[in-house]
Order: C-alpha cells, then sequence, then structure tokens
C-alpha cells in the first residue's frame, strides 16, 4: 500500500520552521524546576546551562546583556526555577532549549542548604578560624565604609561614629544587591587594601540593611568571602539586622549585629575617653605626690643624719675596724692550715735514690730478657729455615732427575699430557746430566 500521497512533504528549514512555530504557539514564558547539574560560559559572555529531574534534562542559555539583571549566577547543585521562553536551534543540529530571563533558588530549603554547604567547604579550608582574623584598632586613623550610597544604612554609620569619636571616613559606594554587586564589594575591599599607606583606612565596614535570605545572598558568595579573608585589612561585617547572618559574618575579622552597631565597634566613644584621661591624670597626680612624700621624709631624715657627723664617722669606722679584724683572721687561719699541709706533705715524700736504685734493677732484668728472647726467637727461625730449604731441594726438578725422572718439553713447554703431541713430533727429554732429542713414532 502506498501512503505517501497522503503524508505531507516538508523541506527541512520548513519543518523545522514548523516545530519553531508550534512550540512559540503552546509554550509563551515557562517556568521550569530542575537541579542544575552543568554551566559552562562561553567566549561572548553568555551562560549555558543544564538542568536535570531523576529522569531527564534540559538545556538552557542566560545571554549575557541578561545576567546584570539575575539575583545570583547558577552554580552546579544549585536547585532552581527558571523563567524563560522556550526556542528552537537548528543550524548545526536540531535542538530546543530555555532562553531564561530570570533564575531563583527552589524554595528557601534549598537556598540555606545551598549557603549550608559553602559554609562547610570555607570552614574545611579554615577561613573561619579565629587564628586568622585580625584585630580591630582602638583608635583608628581613618575608616573605610563599603556599603551602597542611598538608604539609611550609610547616614547611620556616619552619625554614629561622628558622635562616638571624629575620626575621617571614606565612603566605597557599591550595590548591595544583585549579581553584579559582588564583583563591585571584592574590587572596593582589593581598592582599600591597594591604597598609598598614608591614605589606607585602619579598619573597613561591610554594610548593609536588612533583608530576605535571597536579597543578602550577595554575601553569601564564595569569591567575596575570599576577598575578605586575604584583607590585610581588618573588616567588621555588618550584614541585615541581629538575626540575620551571612559568610562573611563568618569570615571578617569582627562581626556586629547591625551598621549602627558596627560604627561603635570601629571607634571608641570620646566621652569615655575623656574621663578615663581625667581618671588617669588623677592617679598620675596622686602617686606624684605619694612619691614626692616619700622622698621629702627620706631627706628629712638624712638631714637628721647631717646634723651630728661625727656619729656617722664613728658607724663607717667601726665597720672598717671590724672588717680588717675579719680579715687578719682569715689570713692567719689560711696560713696555719697551709703550713699543716705542708708539713703533711713533706713527710710522706721519699727520697729520689731508692727510686732510682729500683729503676736500674728493673731495667737490667729486662734487658736480660731481651737479649735471651732474642736469642731464642733467631735459633727458632734458623731451624724452621733449615726444613724450608730441605723441603724445597726434595721437591725440586733437579731432586726428581736424579731419582730417575725426565721431564718431557715441546717447543720449550712442559708435556703435560699425550694430547699436546702427535706422530712425527719432535721433542727433548731432559736428564739429570744432560737433555735428548726424540721423534715420536707412535703414541698408544
Amino acid at each position: 500500500m502506498n501512503y505517501s500521497t497522503n503524508i505531507p512533504e516538508y523541506g527541512v528549514s520548513q519543518f523545522n520552521s514548523a516545530i519553531r512555530e508550534l512550540i512559540s504557539n503552546n509554550f509563551n514564558y515557562v517556568r521550569i524546576k530542575g537541579e542544575i547539574s552543568e554551566v559552562k560560559t562561553a567566549a561572548k559572555g553568555q551562560l549555558y546551562i543544564t538542568l536535570k529531574d531523576t529522569e531527564s534534562i534540559i538545556s538552557g542559555v542566560i545571554w549575557d546583556q541578561k545576567k546584570r539583571y539575575l539575583e545570583l549566577l547558577p552554580e552546579t547543585g544549585m536547585e532552581v526555577i527558571v523563567t524563560g521562553k522556550i526556542t528552537t536551534w537548528s543550524k548545526f543540529k536540531t535542538t530546543y532549549q530555555i532562553d531564561i530571563d530570570k533564575l531563583e533558588i527552589s524554595g528557601e530549603g534549598a537556598l540555606l542548604k545551598l549557603i549550608e554547604d559553602r559554609k562547610k567547604r570555607l570552614k574545611e579550608k579554615g577561613y573561619f578560624d579565629n587564628n586568622n582574623k585580625k584585630s580591630i584598632p582602638f583608635l583608628p586613623n581613618k575608616i573605610g565604609v563599603i556599603t551602597s550610597p542611598v538608604g539609611s544604612v550609610i547616614y547611620d554609620i556616619i552619625n554614629r561614629i561622628t558622635e562616638r569619636f571624629i575620626v575621617p571616613i571614606d565612603i566605597w559606594p557599591v550595590s548591595v544587591q544583585g549579581i553584579e554587586s559582588v564583583e563591585s564589594i571584592i574590587k572596593a575591599i582589593k581598592g582599600f587594601n591597594s591604597m598609598h599607606k598614608n591614605e589606607k583606612p585602619c579598619t573597613i565596614i561591610i554594610a548593609r540593611g536588612g533583608g530576605s535570605t535571597e536579597d543578602l545572598m550577595v554575601f553569601n558568595d564564595e569569591n567575596l568571602a575570599l576577598a575578605v579573608y586575604e584583607s590585610k585589612i581588618p573588616i567588621i561585617s555588618a550584614i541585615g539586622h541581629e538575626t540575620d547572618t551571612t559568610i562573611i559574618d563568618y569570615v571578617s575579622d569582627l562581626r556586629a549585629s547591625t551598621p549602627t552597631a558596627a560604627a561603635e565597634k570601629s571607634v571608641p566613644l570620646k566621652l569615655e575617653l575623656i574621663q578615663n584621661i581625667k581618671n588617669i591624670d588623677k592617679r598620675i597626680t596622686f602617686l606624684i605626690a605619694n612619691i614626692f612624700n616619700n622622698k621629702k621624709d627620706c631627706l628629712d631624715g638624712l638631714i637628721k643624719f647631717l646634723k651630728v657627723p661625727n656619729k656617722i664617722v664613728e658607724v663607717f669606722k667601726n665597720k672598717l675596724n671590724q672588717i680588717v679584724k675579719n680579715l687578719d683572721n682569715f689570713t692567719q687561719n689560711k696560713i696555719n692550715e697551709n703550713n699543716l699541709l705542708l708539713s703533711n706533705l713533706s713527710r710522706t715524700l721519699n727520697s729520689p735514690d731508692s727510686k732510682i736504685k729500683l729503676n736500674k734493677s728493673v731495667l737490667k732484668n729486662l734487658s736480660k730478657n731481651l737479649n735471651i728472647n732474642i736469642n731464642n726467637i733467631s735459633s727458632f727461625h734458623k731451624i724452621n729455615f733449615e726444613k724450608l730449604n730441605r723441603l724445597l731441594y726434595s721437591n725440586s726438578i733437579n731432586s726428581n732427575l736424579n731419582k730417575g725422572y725426565s721431564v718431557l718439553t715441546k717447543n720449550n713447554k712442559i708435556i703435560k699430557s699425550s694430547k699436546q703431541i702427535k706422530d712425527q713430533d719432535s721433542i727433548s727429554a731432559k736428564l739429570a746430566d744432560k737433555s735428548i732429542d726424540l721423534i715420536i713414532k707412535k703414541i698408544n
């Protein structure tokens, strides 16, 4: 049966256009929930992501001009809901994808899990360790503030610092919400750190007002946490309200519950300093007065002694006499001890004549024994030499020739085996008195 007449025929481009139109008519804007399994950045800046659930996947794209409107950047493992239009593409292969305009975390639970996972990673790297935190200067020369230039936060910080202790404030305005704010805050931290020593602030405050978990996600960014950790200038974090805690609160050198509290922690209270200085002044005045009175009493005592100098001279004279007497006694005792020691030593010393006689006798005996030993060794070696000489002669060639043996040689080499000769070879036989030449006739 031929069905070709009942089946519509399309060109490839025509069919792809029909599919595109079909999708566009049936799916205008859609929201798709899934887990991000892959994120790739293209050369032109756009992001390609892959969403998955338990059974399938779908591709998505975020164009570069749309990235600035996102609340957060996609990361692998995020559970998200994306909003956008389904588009098709058929230049090199036929596929479809969602052109993403909005990306949001799928529920607060997923967002909190993402934050907890980041906290765990950063804690394992040592970003939260107290040993790495820098102390906040007690009286800074300048304070750097990184926050939004609009809103009440900046004014609260300026007013509270001015009320407590007036110091120069260097404000670095940034965006505190949206993905572009991460880069601007990092740039501000690095900018303060790279300033000339005379212009660099002693303390940095990073502040923002309250908001939802999604609004504060900027301050849970890992790259921002790294910038805070690497800052050479101590950082006070003041994000949201007292109950809000972000990742940079753990990384910063000091966490303040509110921006106003951060201002209070950055400078001392001038009135308290004035009162402390007054108290210290009183204590110093009191101590000086006590020292003065003590010295005066001491001087009065010395003045009394000066009125009767004969008594002072008499005291020192008695002390000197006592020292001289003690010295005489000590010297006499030492002389007596040394005399006694010398007397004892002289009794133990003997005349050297007896020692010389003893050594002469020992030397004579040693000389006698030496001659005896030399003669004995000489006789022993002489007898041993004669034995070896007789043994050498008995084993010599001449001795064996005298016994009736002969030595056969061929070409002046001793014949040790019949394999060394053959028929008609000329050999020599050495006897005790002469040598004879022989011709080999037969070898049996």
